[in-house]
């Protein structure tokens, strides 16, 4: 224990961090950029901002070397995330009901009980899309490959048990769907915020 200005000083223990854990998480997502275009005629009738609530179960391991923990964790996420609109004579939709994801985890201790932490890697989601107008009908409900990155804290509580707050962007990449006259680019991606808890075994 170090002392500095007559105030303790708590050092994380090393290993602290180490071994499997398991955890469930509740996300409420928003702010997606889905531009919505037709070509031809080449109209852009709006944007989809896909949004909702995906509850999620994670399993991972990590490690602590050299001060730095590192690890990977997938998980698996149901809910609704959808978003849709009528205008300019356009219908669309979009809507996410499952996901996952497998990412790399690396992070820094903080203080005796904290861990921050970056996050990245694959994600995928059973996309359903559509857009109609006179004359036009694209829709397909189709697996959608991307990739999720983001940010958190953990704190340890007790018993193994430990609560996280996380931010992650999730983006399922770009896929032209036509229905033999026309075209448009389904590119579904969304912000959330996820809070969770892990317990080590």
């Amino acid at each position: 224990m170090a002392v500095f200005s007559g105030a303790a000083i708590a050092n994380p223990l090393p290993g602290q961090w180490d071994g499997a854990y398991w955890g469930l998480s509740l996300a409420l997502t928003g702010e997606g950029d889905d531009r919505v275009s037709v070509t031809p005629p080449g109209d852009t009738p709006g944007t989809l901002s896909m949004g909702g609530v995906l509850g999620a179960a994670h399993l991972g391991w990590r490690q602590e070397a050299k001060g730095i923990v590192w690890g990977v964790e997938g998980d698996l996420q149901l809910g609704r995330v959808s978003d849709s609109f009528t205008a300019s004579g356009y219908t669309a939709s979009s809507r996410i009901n499952q996901a996952a994801s497998l990412r790399l985890v690396a992070g820094l201790p903080a203080g005796d009980t904290g861990l921050l932490y970056l996050t990245g890697g694959l994600a995928a989601a059973n996309v359903n899309y559509s857009v109609s107008s006179t004359g036009l009908d694209i829709s397909d409900t189709s697996i959608r490959t991307g990739y999720a990155v983001g940010a958190g804290y953990e704190r340890q509580l007790y018993s193994g048990w430990n609560a996280r707050l996380e931010y992650q962007y999730s983006n399922y990449g770009k896929t032209t769907l036509y229905d033999g006259l026309s075209e448009t680019e389904e590119t579904p991606d969304y912000h959330s915020l996820r809070i969770g808890l892990n317990h080590s075994f």
